[in-house]
């Protein structure tokens, strides 16, 4: 019986196994950091890809955009999606007096070929 049972799910095993895709997705991720004021009139975008963090650039000019809602909405229409976000609080303090800086980070990301993201890789590997 125990031999009967084992069969059974090895079966179900494999032929689950036989049904997932083959071809699985690869993403390409990048960091995006909103410079400037939260609810401020003015931002740029600072965009880390993995081999070359820069300013988001049109036509070599950097883009300024009227809000961090802005910046974030003409980074999915490029095809990117949200995956996570996340802010770092910094700050000092001498004699009593002290200030903070908080930096707003977003993990986004789109499909790609995986040839596409093994070069990235490579080309950010430090020897």
């Amino acid at each position: 019986m125990k031999k009967i049972i084992l069969a059974f799910f090895s079966l179900v095993a494999i032929s689950s196994y036989a049904q997932m895709p083959q071809d699985t997705i690869v993403y390409k991720y990048i960091i995006a950091e909103p410079q400037g004021k939260l609810f401020g009139d003015k931002c740029k975008l600072r965009i880390d890809d993995g081999i070359d963090p820069k300013k988001a650039k049109n036509k070599n000019k950097t883009i300024t955009f009227r809000s961090f809602a802005a910046a974030l909405m003409y980074l999915t229409s490029q095809g990117w999606e949200l995956v996570s976000n996340y802010s770092k609080v910094e700050g000092a303090m001498v004699s009593g007096i002290g200030s903070s800086e908080t930096s707003t980070y977003w993990i986004l990301r789109r499909p790609s070929s995986k040839e596409e993201v093994e070069q990235i890789v490579k080309e950010s590997l430090k020897e």
